[in-house]
C-alpha cells in the first residue's frame, strides 16, 4: 500500500499562524502584567521608610532598630523587595527578634500605614536568678533569659541545680531562653519559697535547689536546709511547716542549730540536730 502526504491547506494553515500570534499576543500580556505588577512593588508610596520601636526598656530601640531594617533590605529572589508594605517578611523577623534577643518576652511586627512598621515588644523583668557557674536573670516564669551582674548584697532569690536548664525544644544548654521548670510550676514553687521567707524571716536565704529526683532544698546562710517536694502542694509543705515549728525541738532550739528538716514524708517530720 503506498502513502501521499498532501500539502497542508491554506485555511488550516492560517488557523494555525493565528494561534501562534495569539499565543505570542498572550505571552507577551502576562509578561508585561507580572512586570507591572513587579514595579508596582518597588513604589516608593508602598515601601517602608520607617521603623518605630515601643516597649524597650534595658534594650536600646535604636538597636531594635537596626535590627529590623536589616531585615527590610535586600530582595526576595532579586525581584521582589521586602520593604514592601505587603511583603515584608513579619513572622520572621518578629521570630528572630525574640531568638537574638532573649530579653524579650514578646514581639509583635504590623504595619501602621503603608511606609511605616511599628515594633512593639515586652521586655521580661527579673524575679530570681538561676546560679551555676555563672548567674542568669529568670523571670516569673521560670524562664532563664540573660546573664546577671554580680550583686554585692542579695537581691533575688538564687536557683541551682543538678542540670542546665532546657530550651524550648527540650534541649538542655544552648543559647538562652532555657526554661528552668514549666511556668506553672515555677510560680508554684516560688510562691512557695517566698512565704517561707516570710515565715523564717529571721533567716537569710542562701539558694534553693532542685535535684534530679526534683526534691527541693532551701539553703539557709547558717547552714539549715529545708527539705520538700517539688511535687506536692504548696499549702500542704507549708502548713507541715508551720506546726514543725511549734513543736519540740524547734521551740527550744534555733534553726542554726539543726542542719535540715526533711517535710518529704507526710505526716512524718525528720530532722537533725547539729553535733
Amino acid at each position: 500500500m503506498a502513502r501521499i502526504d498532501l500539502p497542508e491547506s491554506r485555511l488550516r494553515l492560517r488557523k494555525r499562524r493565528r494561534r501562534l500570534r495569539l499565543a505570542v499576543v498572550l505571552i507577551v500580556f502576562v509578561v508585561l502584567v507580572l512586570s507591572g505588577l513587579v514595579g508596582l512593588t518597588y513604589w516608593p508610596a508602598l515601601r517602608i521608610a520607617d521603623v518605630a520601636v515601643s516597649g524597650t526598656s534595658t534594650l536600646s530601640s535604636s538597636t531594635l532598630e537596626a535590627f529590623v531594617r536589616e531585615r527590610l533590605a535586600g530582595d526576595y529572589w532579586y525581584i521582589l523587595p521586602k520593604s514592601n508594605i505587603f511583603l515584608y517578611p513579619k513572622a520572621h523577623i518578629e521570630k528572630d527578634i525574640l531568638s537574638a534577643y532573649p530579653v524579650l518576652a514578646s514581639a509583635d511586627v504590623h504595619a501602621a500605614d503603608f511606609h511605616t512598621v511599628e515594633v512593639g515588644v515586652i521586655e521580661r523583668q527579673p524575679r530570681a536568678l538561676w546560679c551555676s557557674d555563672t548567674c542568669y536573670f529568670m523571670d516569673e516564669n521560670g524562664v532563664v533569659y540573660g546573664e546577671a551582674p554580680i550583686f554585692s548584697e542579695p537581691v533575688y532569690t538564687v536557683y541551682v541545680g543538678s542540670t542546665t536548664p532546657s530550651t524550648s525544644s527540650g534541649q538542655a544548654g544552648g543559647a538562652p531562653p532555657w526554661h528552668y521548670l514549666t511556668p506553672t510550676k515555677f510560680q508554684a514553687l516560688s510562691a512557695l519559697v517566698d512565704a517561707v521567707i516570710q515565715k523564717l524571716s529571721g533567716e537569710v536565704l542562701a539558694d534553693v535547689s532542685i535535684n534530679a529526683d526534683n526534691d527541693v532544698g532551701m539553703r539557709f546562710a547558717g547552714g539549715f536546709v529545708l527539705k520538700f517536694a517539688l511535687h506536692e502542694e504548696g499549702g500542704d509543705t507549708f502548713e507541715r511547716l508551720t506546726l514543725a515549728l511549734t513543736a519540740e525541738p524547734f521551740v527550744s532550739h534555733k534553726l542554726a542549730e539543726f542542719e535540715y528538716l526533711d517535710l518529704r514524708f507526710g505526716d512524718k517530720l525528720y530532722y537533725k540536730l547539729r553535733d
